[in-house]
This record gives structure tokens, sequence and C-alpha cells, in this order.
């Protein structure tokens, strides 16, 4: 009887623990923020290890504000050597580089690390945390609340599917120049090699492999970009029953809609002459590479949101592919201009 009733309690304990573990998702482009697909997209859940995005993100602004560099070394206090599994399991005192602990956060998903990091930065887990959550009402995730920086079991730690949908596509837009970190399929530390919780990045090489996650309450989970070219899709899941129906699931969604990322924002001319006579424009880049005229556009229209309302075109001339704006009055388009150059920026109008 005794027996019966504890493998009964057991059952009902972790069928409630699943119940928790709400399915959501958002597709997108993370460069537009546009959301091509949704579902419970708002829906508080246990973020598990995505917290590690965020985590990561503010390791990243560190270094670029100069607080960090790549050979500093992370020691290890006793209290980041305890934490639960996955881990390095450094022991006490001792170190690594940070190098090492931003590779170890993306393969190995490293909770101790992750500890050893919140200190170094900001002395104490709390006041990382602190911090965590200032961001988080930065970069405006409403439905977010950090309560440690690797994302082990805390009733308080919460996040939606759009929440790490904008957090990853920040870091995704802010800091390009890490992203082939998060495509890394094993790393090496202290002469052990750690290999990726992420299958997908060997099942499709446009994968780059942003985070994975899981606790028993949240499901498992992914933050996953797909880079074709010069098109980025976003793509996050959570609720996942096994790792394996969280990869199908998502696979499967990207692969929908990778092509509707396809949006004509850009209107691309060969030719030299414009075919529209007698128009005002403002010219605002002129690069080698028609990709970074894109990226270029993109820029503008997040650093001023108003542009979006105008028609952006690009136009190859010789060996340069030039961007510019359609302006519907010289005053407007000289108005405008104007203010672009308050924010140190190019800018030139014309009449075609």
């Amino acid at each position: 009887m005794i027996k019966l009733i504890l493998i009964f309690t057991f059952l009902i304990v972790n069928l409630s623990q699943v119940s928790l573990a709400k399915i959501a998702s958002v597709i997108g482009n993370p460069i537009t923020e546009e959301v091509f697909f949704e579902v419970n997209k708002d829906t508080k859940n246990y973020p598990a290890s995505l917290t590690k995005i965020m985590t990561l993100f503010i390791i990243f602004e560190e270094i670029r504000l100069g607080k960090l560099n790549l050979n500093d070394q992370i020691k290890f206090s006793k209290y980041a050597s305890l934490q639960k599994p996955s881990k390095l399991n450094i022991d006490a005192n001792d170190s690594i580089t940070l190098d090492n602990a931003i590779d170890a956060l993306i393969v190995k998903s490293a909770n101790d690390v992750a500890i050893a990091v919140a200190e170094k930065i900001s002395g104490s887990e709390k006041k990382f945390i602190k911090k965590m959550n200032e961001y988080a009402k930065k970069l405006k995730l409403k439905n977010t609340n950090f309560a440690n920086p690797h994302g082990l079991p805390n009733r308080s730690n919460l996040s939606s599917a759009y929440d790490i949908f904008l957090l990853s596509s920040k870091l995704i837009r802010d800091y390009p120049e890490q992203l082939y970190r998060f495509k890394k399929l094993k790393v090496r530390i202290k002469g052990k090699t750690y290999n990726t919780h992420n299958n997908l990045l060997k099942k499709d090489s446009n994968y780059i492999g942003l985070k994975t996650g899981y606790i028993r309450k949240s499901g498992f989970q992914i933050s996953l970009l797909s880079k074709v070219e010069d098109d980025y899709l976003l793509g996050i899941y959570f609720g996942g029953n096994s790792a394996k129906e969280r990869n199908n699931k998502i696979h499967y969604l990207m692969s929908k809609y990778r092509s509707k990322n396809h949006k004509k924002v850009f209107k691309i001319k060969e030719n030299e002459n414009i075919e529209v006579k007698k128009t005002v424009i403002i010219q605002t880049s002129s690069f080698r590479k028609i990709s970074l005229s894109k990226k270029h556009i993109v820029f503008m229209t997040n650093k001023f949101d108003f542009l979006s309302q105008f028609n952006h075109h690009i136009i190859k001339k010789g060996k340069y592919f030039t961007s510019y704006l359609e302006i519907p009055s010289f005053d407007l388009a000289s108005s405008i201009c104007k203010r672009i150059k308050s924010k140190k920026l190019d800018c030139l109008v014309k009449t075609i």
C-alpha cells in the first residue's frame, strides 16, 4: 500500500510538472524583427538555458565597452564550483580564460561558468541578476524576469518565446562577429573536449545554433538562427517533449518560413540608368558589396523609424552599389538629410 501511494504521488508530481511546459514558438527575421509565425508568443514560461543568451549578450557588451577582454581569467568561487550540471566541474580557485568561458556557455551550457562569469562582471550573482533585468527592461522584454544567470529551476526565472526572439535578434544584430562561436560542434577546454547539444548543426549547414535549453518544467527549447547568403531567419521553440521532437518541429517551421524571409524591401537595378526621372532622392551609402548596402538600409530604418514609409532602392554604378530613398519633395528630403547628418551619418540630396 505504501509503495502504491508513493508511485501515485510520483506520477501526480511529474504530470503536474509536464503540464507547465507550454508550447510556444516565434519564427521571424532577426534583422527587421518581422514575425512570420507565432503561437503563444507572450506566454510566460521557464527559459531554462536560453537564459544564458542574456548572460552572453552582457559578456559581449562588456567586451565592447573595454571592461573585459578574451584573455581575462575567470576564477571559480566555491559557490560557482558547486552549481548543478551541466558544468565543466572546475575546482574552486581554479580559472579559465573568458574566451573558453564563452565557448563553454554556448557548447556545454555550463552552469558553473555562468556563475563564475557573473561574479567576474558584477562581483556577485545578485548584482549580475540586477544587470540582467536592467537590460531586459531596456530591450523591452515585457514578459521576462531573470532570477539567475544560467536558467536552473527558479519560479521567478521567466520569459516568453517572443522576448527570447527579441533578445536573440539584438545579439545577432549587435554582435555578428561572435556568431561563428554558435556554429561550433565541439570545444576543448583544459584538455577535455565538449560536444554541442544542438544536433541540428549537423543536419543543416545553414544553421547557426544560438542556444538549446531544458529543465523538466520547461520542456526542450531552442533559439535557432539560419543564414542563407544574406538572409537571416530566427526560430524560437518552447515546450518540446524531447530533444528530437523539438528539433523536428523547429526544423519544419524554419524550412517552411525560410522562403518567406525573402520579402523584397530592396529594388535592385543592374542598369546604370534609373527609369524614374525627376525624382528627389537621398543617397545614403555606396559599397562594393550589395550585402553591405542591404545591411545599411536595415540599419538606417532601425535607427530612424520614419524612413520605413519611403521606398528604398539599390542601384549598381560600375563597381559600387548605391542605396537611396525616394522622397516626395526636395524640402522634405533636405529636412530628412539634415536629421540624418545630425547623427553623424552621411547623406546627399539629389534629383534624378
